[in-house]
């Protein structure tokens, strides 16, 4: 029997989440203490929220090239051919989803409310530690056997822990 796939891919979990984060500041309803009162856009949260998006963006971009070099698919729906180690790799088994912290941590500075770091960016994070990363270990255990194991023994899931 096919493994179940998970419904929501990551880009879909992450658009919700920065729809409610928009929702939550149009509203007015925010469920941690907010930085400034009211919570809104000014001149310095954006100048501090722009370098956030394009760090992100770029991060994305840098993301499909490596893989296009390496003839791999960002977004795992079919076995990796090749088990990549070099660098990101070589640091955390999951580098670019730690870069999806970015926008998180520009949408606080922008509003100066605590909500999208701290509420919604973990609510992310768990989404990925336990629907879609356990997933796709199984996928490259699979596939790479032995070589994943040694792999996975010796680089972290995220790095530092």
């Amino acid at each position: 029997m096919a493994e179940r796939e998970v419904r929501i891919p990551p880009p879909g979990m992450f658009l919700i989440q920065v729809l409610v984060i928009l929702a939550q500041w149009r509203f007015g309803t925010w469920l941690l203490p907010v930085l400034r009162d009211p919570p809104s856009a000014t001149s310095r949260g954006w100048a501090l929220f722009l370098p956030c998006v394009v760090a992100f963006l770029l991060s994305k971009l840098w993301m499909f090239r490596f893989f296009a070099k390496h003839r791999a698919s960002p977004m795992f729906r079919e076995h990796a051919k090749d088990l990549i180690t070099e660098f990101p790799f070589s640091a955390a088994r999951n580098p670019f989803y730690l870069l999806d912290f970015l926008p998180f941590l520009g949408l606080t500075l922008l509003l100066g409310a605590l909500d999208p770091l701290l509420l919604h960016g973990p609510l992310f994070f768990l989404f990925l530690a336990l629907c879609i990363v356990p997933k796709e270990e199984k996928r490259l255990l699979l596939t790479h056997g032995k070589d994943y194991e040694l792999y996975k023994s010796r680089v972290k899931r995220w790095g530092l822990f």
